[in-house]
C-alpha cells in the first residue's frame, strides 16, 4: 500500500540539521513530547532541519535556466533537459518529483516545529518569537515554490498525518493568500539582523513578499513592498563579478541565501557548469541566444550599434557579458584559449574560474561551498521597477531604480534614455532582468508570468534540437505521477497531462 507514511518517515520525522546529524524518533507516526522537544537544542535542531529542507530545494537552482532561453542542458538524468524539450511527463521523475517532495517535506518539518516549540520550556522570547518567524518564512517560501511550479496545491498548516493524503488541491489564489499571511505575521516577528549567518530576517520575508506580489500581478503592493526593503540599508556590491564568489559571500547586497560549506554540506555549481576541458561536465552551458542580448557599451544592442564588430564580437559589450561568461578563446582556470562545448561558451558566474588563477579542476567529491542567492537587492529594485512602471509608467523613480543597477562600478552601462513609454520601459526592465540575474532562477518563471514563454521558447534551438513549449499545458509542471498511486488520493492532474 502507498500512503503518506513514505513520506513522513522519510522527510518530515527525520530532521537533519545543517551538520547532517540525524534525529531518531521512537514513534514511527508522531514525534512524542516524552522523547523530544525537550530542550533549547532540540528546537534548535529542529529548525535547522528546515533549513536542510530549502538546501534540498535549491541545490540545483541554477538549473532552472536551461528551461528558458539562456541555457542550454545536455544530461537527461535530472529531468530538465526533458522540460525543455517538452517530452516530460508525471512519470519523467527528476526534477518534477524533487520539486514537490521537496517543498512538501519542507513544509511538514515548518509544521512540526510550529506546532511543537512551545512546549520547551525556558526559551527566550527573542528565540521563540524568531523560531515562529522563520518557520512561517520558510513555509511560505516552500509554498511559493510550489505554486510557481504546479499552481494550486494542497493547503497543510499541521504536522504531518496520514489524513493529508487524502486533502484536495486549494485553488492557486488561496495558496497565495495564505502564504502572504505567513509572510505579514512572520515580518512583525523577525529581526532585521540575525545572530546566526544564514538565517531568515525581516529583510528576506519583505523580499518573499515582494516577488510573490510581483509573480502574482498585485503591482501596487510589489511596488510598496519593494520599496520597503529598500529603506532597510541593503546596497549593490560595486563589483558584479565578484559578488558570486565565496570569499564574499553574506555582503550587504544579499538578503537572504542557502549557506552551503564545502565539504559536508555543499552544491556542485562548479562541477555542473565548467567546461568537459576543465574537468566538469557541462551541464548548463549558455546559449548564443543570451550572448546576444548583451548590449554594447553605448547601450544599443549588436543589431543597432556602430561599436559592434562581427570579427570581435565579444568586445565593447555590457562588462557583466565576460563577468557571467566565458567566451571563446578566453584563459579560464588557466587554460590559455579555452575552447568550452555548444559554442564555445561556459558560466564563470557561481565560479570560482576566471582569467587570472588556476582554482583547481571540479570533482565529483569535492562540493562547493558557494552560497546560493535567493533574493538580494538588485533584484529588489528591478521589482520595484517593473511593478512602479505597470502601476504609473515610468517615473523617475523607475529610471534611478534601473539605472543604479546598470552604473555598478564595475558595469557602467548607460543611462536608460529619457522618454520612454510604458511598454518601452518593460521591455528595458525585462532586459535588465535577464541580464543581472542570469543563473539565478528567475527567467524561467518571468517567460510564464509574462505570458510569453511560448513565443520564446516553442521552436528555439539548441544544441540539442528544437524546443517545444505547448502553452496548452507548459505554463504548469504535472503533479508526479507517483502521488495519484497514493491510496484516498483527490488530487486532480494539471490540464494536458495524463497520471
Amino acid at each position: 500500500m502507498k500512503t503518506y507514511v513514505k513520506l513522513i518517515l522519510g522527510t518530515f520525522f527525520v530532521l537533519t540539521s545543517c551538520d547532517n546529524e540525524v534525529l531518531e524518533v521512537a514513534s514511527t507516526t508522531q514525534i512524542s513530547s516524552e522523547t523530544f522537544w525537550k530542550t533549547e537544542a532540540d528546537v534548535r535542531l529542529a529548525l535547522n532541519g528546515e533549513y536542510s529542507a530549502l538546501a534540498n530545494v535549491e541545490e540545483n537552482y541554477i538549473y532552472y535556466d536551461v528551461l528558458s532561453d539562456n541555457a542550454y542542458g545536455n544530461y537527461p538524468w535530472e529531468g530538465y533537459k526533458a522540460i525543455a524539450d517538452g517530452t516530460h511527463s508525471p512519470r519523467s521523475g527528476g526534477a518534477i518529483d524533487w520539486m514537490w517532495a521537496n517543498c512538501f517535506s519542507g513544509i511538514g518539518r515548518a509544521n512540526v516545529v510550529l506546532d511543537n516549540y512551545e512546549k520547551v520550556g525556558n526559551l527566550s522570547d527573542a528565540f521563540k518569537k524568531s523560531v515562529r518567524g522563520e518557520s512561517l518564512f520558510l513555509r511560505a517560501y516552500f509554498y511559493f515554490r510550489l505554486t510557481e511550479f504546479y499552481g494550486g496545491v494542497p493547503i497543510i498548516l499541521e504536522s504531518p498525518k496520514l489524513a493529508h493524503a487524502e486533502i484536495p488541491r486549494d485553488t492557486k489564489e488561496n495558496v497565495v493568500n495564505q502564504i502572504l499571511k505567513d509572510l505579514d505575521e512572520a515580518a512583525t516577528l523577525l529581526p532585521s539582523t540575525q545572530s546566526e549567518t544564514g538565517k531568515a530576517t525581516k529583510g528576506a520575508v519583505k523580499a518573499l513578499k515582494a516577488r510573490v506580489l510581483l509573480y502574482n500581478q498585485k503591482w501596487s503592493e510589489a511596488a510598496a513592498t519593494a520599496q520597503e526593503v529598500m529603506s532597510m540599508g541593503y546596497s549593490l556590491f560595486p563589483n558584479y563579478r565578484d559578488l558570486f564568489r565565496e570569499a564574499n559571500e553574506n555582503n550587504n547586497e544579499v538578503i537572504f541565501d542557502v549557506q552551503f560549506k564545502s565539504p559536508e554540506k555543499g552544491n556542485y555549481f562548479g562541477l555542473y557548469l565548467a567546461s568537459y576541458t576543465l574537468g566538469g561536465w557541462s551541464s548548463i552551458v549558455p546559449m548564443q541566444n543570451l550572448v546576444n542580448d548583451y548590449e554594447m557599451t553605448d547601450g544599443k544592442s549588436i543589431s543597432q550599434s556602430p561599436l559592434y564588430n562581427s570579427s570581435n564580437p565579444y568586445n565593447n559589450r555590457d562588462p557583466r557579458l565576460k563577468q557571467t561568461i566565458s567566451v571563446p578563446g578566453a584563459t579560464v582556470n588557466g587554460i590559455v584559449n579555452h575552447v568550452g562545448e555548444f559554442g564555445g561558451f561556459m558560466f564563470k558566474k557561481y565560479t570560482e574560474y576566471d582569467e587570472t588563477g588556476v582554482f583547481g579542476a571540479p570533482s565529483d567529491a569535492v562540493a562547493s561551498g558557494i552560497n546560493a542567492i535567493i533574493f538580494r537587492y538588485a533584484e529588489i529594485v528591478l521589482t520595484y521597477a517593473e511593478a512602479k512602471n505597470e502601476v504609473s509608467g515610468p517615473d523617475q523613480s523607475v529610471y534611478d531604480a534601473i539605472n543604479m543597477v546598470r552604473t555598478r562600478p564595475t558595469v557602467n552601462m548607460p543611462v536608460i534614455p529619457a522618454g520612454l513609454s510604458k511598454d518601452q520601459m518593460r521591455q528595458a526592465i525585462r532586459h535588465e532582468r535577464r541580464i543581472e540575474l542570469v543563473l539565478e532562477g528567475t527567467r524561467y518563471s518571468d517567460l510564464r508570468r509574462w505570458n510569453i514563454a511560448e513565443g520564446i521558447l516553442n521552436g528555439l534551438a539548441d544544441p540539442g534540437g528544437i524546443r517545444v513549449f505547448a502553452a496548452s499545458k507548459d505554463y504548469l509542471w504535472p503533479i508526479p505521477g507517483g502521488e495519484f498511486d497514493i491510496r484516498g488520493t483527490r488530487l486532480v492532474q494539471n490540464p494536458g497531462y495524463g497520471n
